[in-house]
């Protein structure tokens, strides 16, 4: 709450500040994107429940929305943000998807598990400054801070192996966290506090070319103080299966839980693209985003009229079909690879409105 007033204040100073000034700008601005490898994302919603998974190593959703004021050069901004990332072997995607739908392990197969989670949710402030190098090149160096109240930062790696009647691994967990997800203990009221770095650059090539480049999280520093962890060896020689095939015991958890002083990096996102027009109105568009170094490269083909813009993209990684609409103060964007959403691998959602005072 005190992450709020202080949001309030800091916008209404600056509200204060340039009330007298001409061209101030108040936006909104909402987006949402999430992307699954291995399912549906609203299987994975679901804990994996349904059909067999794909082969795959990660998934992640970012979500935002932001309220804030451009006066100038300077902008000024309020935002709550949501992120999940998740990174694991194939064999881990496997093993997952048996467990939670409660299906037998196959005999004699050894699983290399290697799961990588990073999580937060965080609101805070931002600054930005718009700044331009003569007429051809422009951009916008953002800071944000961040007070995270929830998060995971951690992993699971070993082996485990399965036999005719009983599975044997060696498992070692390692993470930080608020609320712990797999050995149920009490949720922790810890808030960590850092700040990122965001950074927007745009070069007018030529008449018909413009080459941009954003980068968000490209630097980022979260710091917790005390908090919750669980490092843990897991000992399963003494798990067996049912007639059935199915684990009919808990494994045995060696191991540590306490609190200690942990620093958490968010993942990096880029994009960056060349737009080329073929005409006065239309215009093809490259683009390859990198979320974490997982890359989605990106082919558009978009047309200008009088108020608005729109344009077409495919994503040839997720096989997914985005259509955008930009106009003076509203713009939208959407993006899928499946009409049905609830078979839809890749979502992405962006709304942003604007006013001119």
């Amino acid at each position: 709450m005190k992450l709020k007033y202080l949001a309030i204040t800091f916008l209404a100073v600056s509200n204060t500040s340039i009330a007298n000034a001409s061209g101030r700008l108040l936006f909104t601005q909402f987006e949402s994107e999430s992307f699954s490898e291995i399912a549906p994302i609203e299987q994975i919603i679901h804990d994996l429940e349904g059909d067999p998974v794909n082969p795959g190593h990660f998934a992640f959703t970012h979500n935002q929305i932001e309220v804030g004021q451009q006066q100038g050069n300077i902008e000024l901004s309020y935002f709550l943000r949501y992120d999940y990332f998740v990174e694991f072997s194939r064999d881990t995607a496997e093993l997952a998807y048996l467990l939670r739908n409660d299906l037998p392990l196959p005999d004699n197969k050894t699983y290399d598990v290697d799961l990588r989670a990073n999580h937060i949710f965080a609101q805070g402030i931002a600054a930005a400054y718009r700044f331009e190098f003569q007429e051809t090149l422009s951009g916008k160096i953002k800071l944000n801070y961040l007070n995270v109240s929830k998060t995971k930062d951690g992993s699971l790696r070993g082996l485990l192996s399965s036999q005719e009647d009983s599975y044997n691994a060696n498992l070692h967990l390692d993470y930080g966290y608020t609320e712990d997800t797999l050995l149920d203990r009490p949720k922790s009221a810890k808030t960590g506090h850092g700040v990122s770095l965001d950074l927007d650059l745009f070069w007018q090539a030529s008449d018909k070319l413009t080459l941009g480049l954003q980068a968000r999280d490209m630097l980022s520093w979260i710091r917790f103080s005390k908090l919750t962890y669980t490092t843990a060896d897991a000992d399963t020689n003494n798990v067996s299966f049912d007639e059935d095939g199915r684990i009919s015991t808990k494994p045995a958890v060696v191991g540590v839980e306490g609190f200690r002083n942990q620093t958490q990096k968010l993942p990096h996102r880029y994009s960056a693209s060349a737009k080329y027009f073929i005409n006065q109105s239309d215009y093809l568009r490259a683009e390859t985003f990198s979320y974490n170094r997982n890359v989605f490269p990106r082919l558009a083909y978009g047309r200008q009229f009088s108020e608005i813009t729109t344009q077409l993209e495919y994503d040839f990684r997720s096989k997914a079909l985005g259509l955008a609409f930009t106009g003076k103060y509203l713009s939208l964007k959407l993006r899928s690879d499946d009409l049905d959403w609830e078979k839809a691998t890749h979502l992405e959602l962006a709304i942003s409105f604007k006013i001119q005072l």
